[in-house]
């Protein structure tokens, strides 16, 4: 992996002390979990968290043509054959790791399919479910034998039924809406956002997110000595830049920007003032920046060329001693 940033971190040692790596918005990718995952060793991390937009956005439908290969129309104008095997088994990696879902489907099935779209949307969670089960195996697998803590709290574009799969693993720990003991520090996470064109899973207004926010901010022992994990970025910072849309959800001719944060999480953590806050949501507003004496980052995303950027931070008697970007 590459490292970028601001300082370099050195491992610390002591009393008090937490490595944190974070990153947010894989969206489905398989190789972007299995480099977080592995992050936790590589940088000798103390906590892995995943902090939202975990799972993919789109079925990949192979239909078996009965001659050895299946028909698809992914990424392309015109259906496209795929012969069984070596080639089919590729052509699925290549699409898992891009963040999307396939399933091999009869003529006969693909049919039923078409013809009722409630169909489509079960297919749908059954092979996101299926695929975050697998997670959850690979994450238990990886880390087994280590004293890495890892964190997974979903984000708005995650349904809820990804939850209970979560909450049953032996290994990971489900952030949302929780309180998460690391050592002398506190997690706080909240996959929820302010309203999206896109009416996902999980938002709502911002009184109804100030509202949420403030009862998981009443459970806080020593806000001063947190770490929040608040997907939706603070509003009006260069955390929640975002390209201007139409209203047809394109992107303006102008390639012009937007702030589309939340008042209301910029609101919660001027009055807590944490040590650190981590967002996403916004995939092309990498940076960092203060809110009164908390840092906030967001570490981007680029899921769909299947590199995982992250944050790493070293943390000692309440304080970022040190942190970079990490890309990989």
């Amino acid at each position: 992996m590459n490292h970028r940033g601001s300082a370099a971190c050195a491992k610390l040692k002591g009393v008090n002390t937490l490595r944190l790596c974070f990153a947010t918005d894989i969206h489905g990718s398989d190789v972007c979990f299995r480099k977080f995952v592995n992050a936790g060793k590589f940088y000798q991390a103390d906590v892995l968290i995943l902090g939202g937009d975990t799972t993919g956005k789109m079925l990949v439908f192979l239909v078996d043509q009965e001659d050895g290969t299946f028909l698809t129309t992914y990424n392309t104008e015109q259906g496209e054959l795929i012969r069984e095997g070596s080639d089919l088994d590729e052509f699925e990696k290549q699409v898992h790791n891009a963040g999307y879902y396939t399933l091999r489907v009869s003529k006969s099935r693909m049919r039923e399919l078409n013809a009722n779209q409630t169909s489509i949307e079960r297919a749908f969670m059954e092979v996101m479910l299926e695929t975050t089960q697998r997670w959850m195996d690979l994450a238990e697998e990886r880390l087994q034998g280590t004293d890495i803590r890892c964190v997974i709290a979903p984000g708005n574009d995650d349904h809820l039924e990804i939850d209970e799969v979560i909450k049953v693993s032996k290994r990971i720990e489900y952030g949302e809406g929780r309180i998460v003991r690391l050592g002398d520090y506190e997690l706080l996470s909240c996959g929820w956002t302010n309203p999206t064109p896109w009416d996902t899973p999980r938002e709502c207004s911002e009184d109804a997110l100030a509202e949420r926010l403030e009862a998981l901010g009443q459970l806080l022992q020593n806000p001063r000595n947190a770490i929040f994990n608040l997907h939706a970025p603070p509003y009006n910072t260069c955390l929640d830049d975002a390209p201007e849309l139409t209203e047809n959800l394109r992107m303006v001719a102008s390639g012009a920007t937007t702030a589309v944060g939340s008042t209301a999480v910029r609101d919660f953590i001027k009055k807590y003032q944490p040590m650190l806050s981590l967002h996403g949501h916004i995939h092309e507003a990498k940076g960092e920046c203060k809110v009164g004496r908390t840092t906030c980052i967001n570490p981007g995303s680029a899921y769909g060329e299947g590199v995982l950027q992250a944050f790493l931070a070293d943390i000692e008697h309440g304080s970022v001693r040190s942190h970079l970007m990490v890309t990989g």
